[in-house]
């Protein structure tokens, strides 16, 4: 099947299931990315009458995730638009004025500026989705080493290696491997490198790529050691390799690792500096180069001996292990 094919196919299938989807509830928003998170039930017939079907985590639950896409000049200018043609279609439904203030809101009517609407779909969602989204409490804990062994550890280690196969998929290039950016297939110092599901992998001042490595041993910041160096640097290399395709070049990049991570695989997440998010905030990204000096200058075995302080979720599976040991 030729891609063209393939995505025709997705497109439908994506289509029908947005179709099907039954809204219950909003989990969360985020006005600064202009982003709602939807939880609803995917019906098993287009009838309406089925509007109170309940939702069941990891049968018929989805979760439904409507983006406003940003403007993004190179589209504006690919498209052969002026500002006056761009400003000349607005149609304003609100405005107000302050002094030399004056602000609107309205829609336009340029065809060359659609799709504005990025959707993503979980489905079926399980618990762990649902919670991941929901507005939450959040707390601040400081994990020792000892703390990780009693707590984190545990959990890490009960993962069913079904919630990531996913990250396998693409390893083995089941999916996605039209949207590889780069490998490196060596299984000690290597990964694969794809868009980010978040990225719309045209804006480049948005640009967000994932790393991916190869070995499945490592889990998290804490199992990296000196004897990964050799992994962390050559992944700091190539990615600036990757980041070239979208004409970012090496000052233009941030690297870092989540602790917590939404997933039990080690992954780097490389964008655009110009690019701001939740996801860069202190308490839990941890920057590539300052984990690379750390072990390197400071100690080989540092993220097994440092106390992380990180922000913790209420929906959090970690939340109730650390309530218990309270």
């Amino acid at each position: 099947m030729n891609s063209d094919t393939n995505n025709t196919a997705t497109l439908s299938e994506i289509e029908g299931l947005l179709r099907r989807f039954r809204f219950k509830e909003v989990l969360s928003d985020d006005t600064s990315s202009k982003t709602i998170w939807l939880l609803g039930a995917i019906s098993t017939t287009n009838s309406t009458s089925d509007a109170d079907e309940p939702v069941v985590a990891g049968h018929n639950a989805a979760i439904v995730v409507l983006e406003r896409m940003a403007f993004s000049p190179l589209e504006i200018a690919e498209a052969d638009l002026s500002i006056t043609t761009l400003l000349d279609s607005a149609v304003l439904a609100t405005a107000e004025r302050n002094d030399v203030y004056a602000w609107a809101t309205g829609e336009t009517n340029v065809s060359a500026l659609k799709p504005d609407l990025r959707i993503a779909l979980t489905y079926p969602a399980t618990q762990k989705h649902i919670d991941k989204h929901r507005r939450q409490l959040r707390r601040w804990v400081s994990e020792t080493p000892e703390l990780y062994a009693q707590i984190t550890k545990p959990l890490i280690d009960s993962q069913p290696a079904s919630r990531i196969q996913w990250v396998y998929n693409i390893l083995s290039k089941q999916v996605e491997s039209e949207h590889i950016v780069y490998e490196d297939p060596d299984p000690e110092s290597g990964f694969i490198i794809v868009p980010d599901l978040k990225w719309d992998a045209t804006n480049t001042d948005n640009m967000y790529l994932v790393a991916i490595v190869h070995r499945r041993d490592l889990h998290s910041l804490r199992d990296l050691t000196s004897a990964h160096l050799p992994l962390l640097n050559n992944l700091r290399s190539k990615a600036t390799v990757a980041a070239q395709k979208y004409s970012v070049s090496s000052d233009q990049l941030r690297l870092y690792i989540h602790y917590q991570p939404s997933y039990y695989h080690l992954h780097v997440h490389i964008t655009n500096v110009l690019l701001e998010g939740k996801g860069m905030l202190a308490g839990r990204a941890h920057l590539l180069d300052s984990v690379i000096d750390n072990i390197s200058n400071i100690a080989p075995d540092y993220y097994q001996r440092a106390t992380i302080p990180y922000v913790l979720g209420s929906s959090d599976e970690l939340w109730s292990h650390w309530i218990a040991h309270q």
